[in-house]
């Protein structure tokens, strides 16, 4: 009798062990992928303002680019929120704020957020003399 209790124990201290890693592994998988799909598309999104061929008609059109490009990104089950802080197509401008939020294996939500601008700079050219 008692050396079942120590193996049922020992299977529930397991498992338990197991759900907190799955927890934070998951938490720090989500947060990079975040960060990675924030940055990627970011950098898609200005580069097409860079070419005319490619540019888009209105800031709209802009901002449904980046959304598509970053929800192709985000391969995990999770739900994307994305809040645009500041866009101006002219200048160059995209500050945006995403916030992944999903289930732990234990019951709970979680979620992870991220802050990201990105400004296009354009260089003259200049002849030294």
């Amino acid at each position: 009798m008692k050396n079942m209790l120590i193996a049922f124990f020992a299977a529930v201290i397991g498992i338990l062990i197991i759900l907190i890693g799955f927890t934070i592994h998951g938490r720090s998988i989500r947060q990079m992928e975040l960060d990675n799909g924030l940055k990627s598309s970011m950098e898609e999104a200005m580069t097409c303002l860079l070419y005319e061929e490619g540019r888009p008609e209105s800031e709209e059109a802009w901002k449904a680019a980046f959304l598509q490009l970053l929800a192709v990104q985000i391969n995990s089950a999770s739900d994307l929120t994305v809040t645009f802080l500041e866009t101006d197509m002219e200048k160059g401008l995209l500050s945006v704020e995403a916030v992944l939020t999903w289930n732990h294996p234990i019951g709970t939500q979680g979620s992870v957020s991220s802050v990201r601008t990105a400004l296009l700079e354009e260089y003259e050219e200049t002849e030294m003399e």
